[in-house]
């Protein structure tokens, strides 16, 4: 975070070249990806999030995949956590999991490489329910 904080670019470009690169690279791709991103400690993050979310009724989860489903703000998002990294597929821009990934302070890093749209998750102005 201290490194690429304001090189969002640089960091971006690193994260795009891993996810695009071939099975010949995998060694290569993996000894740099280690030297940029840590791991994800995905059993306090299900947990944090299951504890916060349990009690909703837009809210379920299953193994480590976590899902809103919204239909007042016609919104559907599932989230996958994984050792490495978190999927998210949601079906507009926005994403009730931003909010709450956020208040976790962990300063994720968050990639739409089919977009190119990258940004730190802790540097935009999230809305609020």
């Amino acid at each position: 975070m201290e490194l690429y904080h304001d090189n969002s670019d640089g960091l971006y470009k690193i994260l795009d070249s891993l996810y695009k690169m071939n099975d010949e690279e995998l060694d290569y791709g993996y000894n740099l990806f280690k030297q940029v991103c840590i791991g994800i400690d995905t059993l306090n993050i299900n947990t944090k999030l299951y504890l916060k979310m349990h009690d909703d009724l837009v809210y379920s989860k299953i193994d480590n995949e976590h899902i809103i489903n919204n239909l007042y703000k016609d919104e559907v998002s599932v989230l996958k956590i994984k050792k490495s990294h978190m999927v998210l597929d949601c079906n507009n821009s926005y994403s009730s999991f931003f909010h709450l990934l956020n208040e976790f302070k962990y300063n994720f890093f968050v990639c739409d490489f089919h977009s190119g749209d990258y940004f730190f998750l802790t540097s935009i102005n999230l809305v609020v329910d």
